[in-house]
């Protein structure tokens, strides 16, 4: 990893994830012009104004999820952003305006992005995309669990597929 990533995030060491569905929102985007930037927040805005957390059957928790997939190359190409909850199994019938996702069983890259948000998260991925990990770009994910409402911490974990 290189110098800068390592100052601008805080690595916890790569590890195997089980495999597991996401229900929620979801867009395609890409990292042109700003249009995922912008494309993100606004999902966001939806998300929290819609109370999707609270509005997704089957959810296994209160923790939410950010899922980049869909990768058409690396992340400066498309790619599909869905904000949501981890489901029971794989759930086969969506509500309507609803996406299902899988992030994949496989090894990731897991990043802790704390303090001051957005901008923590921001730093921690501008980290990821000047160091070089071997990124496989299936899936990539952000944890917004209980430490992400801890006054003073706010803390996102980013896991990033990889090969070690």
């Amino acid at each position: 990893m290189s110098e800068s990533a390592k100052k601008s995030k805080q690595t916890i060491e790569a590890q195997a994830l089980q495999g597991f569905y996401v229900v929620g929102l979801s867009i395609l985007t890409t990292n042109e012009n700003g249009q995922a930037a912008e494309g993100i927040n606004g999902l966001w805005q939806r998300f929290l104004a819609e109370d999707m957390l609270h509005k997704i059957e089957g959810r296994t928790e209160n923790t939410i999820y950010a899922v980049y997939s869909d990768y058409e190359g690396d992340y400066t190409k498309p790619f599909r952003v869905t904000i949501g909850c981890k489901i029971k199994g794989a759930a086969n019938d969506m509500p309507e305006g609803l996406h299902k996702t899988h992030v994949p069983s496989a090894d990731y890259a897991i990043f802790a992005a704390r303090g001051e948000q957005p901008k923590a998260l921001l730093n921690t991925w501008e980290g990821i995309w000047k160091s070089d990990l071997k990124r496989t770009y299936v899936a990539d994910l952000e944890i917004y669990g209980p430490r992400f409402f801890e006054e003073g911490l706010h803390e996102v974990l980013v896991c990033v597929g990889v090969k070690l």
